[in-house]
């Protein structure tokens, strides 16, 4: 007997739902775009973290390393210092370290790269041998730099994996390609790596830090090392250390600003959580403000259709329904809407994320608990905003039926 009133009362609630098919359909359009926003801003969050995470972990930039970068002020910004004041004195101070495994220095510049007919401006980086073990960076063709081509300052090139295709060349190891004024022999290409954003790492031309420093840059600074630390390292301790170093070699006292960066995974990914939260937060927060629009949309369709469906309310009322039964019946209706919304919100939302991907690095990135969130904050929305028209409702007097004949 139950299970026939709760399919008749579920029968009755759909009939009334589709006997204004305008009205569902801009409840439902309410619904499901703000749904929409909220799942595709909720996504490309956790995918752009997801991805810089990548990035790091591929770079070999864990726990265990650190950045030196020329130049104080903060991680990310114009320096507010001299940034020609790291030497190969510090690398050679701090591979001392009893604690350190390894340094890797560098510089960098945008140069003139030419192939046969090809010119285009192009990242070039200084290195030593020991970048590829600093960065998990190994070639997939060819080779990389040895000591001796460090030594000898040799006009050799290791190329980004990109960079073939984008310089129109199918066999270019052995080949010559110009840089700057000079040509370098091509002697092997590296694996890909993924890259974030317009930041793209298989985009750039690797050649000896000797020879970049001395017959390319023409300078005797540094841009930047890594630093590699043994297993069990104390991070901080090691940082200070270092910072002291660094100090006493570009002779500053007392407080006298770091003309150096010292930068940590940790502190990269908490300077790149910090930037994207302030956009994150005021993203989500129109998202729930169009929830909260949505929702007074719904309640005003409701109160629309009560009504218009007012006498026939009056006789449920006088046929002895009681206002318990009008308000679930009002509230089955949000939830049937909640519930379809909820659903092909989070399908648009696939959709519009696996369109970005085409026009973006950033890949879709779903899970079940934001699928049951954006489900929740439908529902939640719905009920909150249909218990006033429910309630007015159970208001309306059996007397209207007079009225109606």
């Amino acid at each position: 007997m139950k299970n026939r009133f709760k399919q008749a009362f579920l029968k009755d609630t759909l009939k009334e739902l589709l006997s204004n098919k305008i009205n569902l359909v801009f409840m439902l359009l309410a619904l499901i775009i703000s749904l929409t926003a909220l799942n595709t801003i909720y996504s490309l969050g956790a995918s752009a973290k997801k991805q810089v995470l990548d990035v790091l972990a591929n770079l070999q930039f864990g726990k265990d390393a650190m950045l030196v970068i020329a130049g104080g002020g903060k991680i990310i910004g114009v320096t507010t210092t001299r940034t020609d004041t790291m030497k190969m004195k510090d690398v050679e101070n701090i591979e001392r370290l009893e604690f350190v495994k390894l340094v890797s220095p560098w510089v960098r510049g945008i140069l003139e790269v030419s192939y046969e007919g090809f010119s285009e401006k192009m990242r070039i980086e200084g290195v030593t041998p020991s970048y590829s073990l600093a960065n998990n960076w190994y070639t997939k063709e060819g080779r990389f730099f040895s000591e001796q081509d460090l030594k000898n300052m040799a006009k050799v090139c290791v190329l980004g994996a990109e960079v073939p295709q984008k310089i129109k060349a199918k066999q270019v190891i052995g080949k010559k390609i110009k840089i700057g004024g000079e040509y370098f022999e091509v002697i092997g290409i590296l694996e890909p790596k993924p890259s974030f954003g317009h930041f793209r790492h298989d985009e750039r031309i690797l050649i000896p830090l000797t020879t970049a420093m001395r017959r390319v840059f023409n300078k005797d600074y540094l841009d930047a090392m890594k630093i590699l630390f043994k297993e069990n390292t104390d991070i901080e301790l090691a940082k200070e250390t270092i910072r002291g170093i660094l100090r006493q070699n570009h002779n500053l006292y007392g407080i006298q600003p770091d003309d150096f960066r010292l930068i940590t995974p940790d502190m990269a990914i908490e300077r790149f959580t910090a930037t994207t939260r302030i956009l994150t937060v005021f993203l989500l927060a129109i998202s729930v403000i169009s929830l909260v629009i949505s929702g007074v949309i719904i309640m005003n369709l409701m109160y629309a259709n009560i009504e218009e469906r007012a006498p026939v309310i009056a006789l449920r009322l006088a046929l002895g329904a009681t206002p318990s039964n009008i308000i679930q019946h009002y509230l089955t209706m949000a939830l049937i809407v909640a519930l379809i919304s909820g659903f092909i919100g989070w399908w648009l939302s696939l959709g519009l994320m696996q369109l970005i991907s085409f026009f973006s690095p950033l890949k879709p990135l779903f899970s079940w608990a934001t699928f049951f969130i954006s489900l929740g904050f439908s529902m939640l929305t719905t009920i909150i905003f249909s218990l006033i028209p429910a309630y007015k409702a159970t208001q309306i007097e059996p007397s209207i039926l007079l009225k109606s004949l």
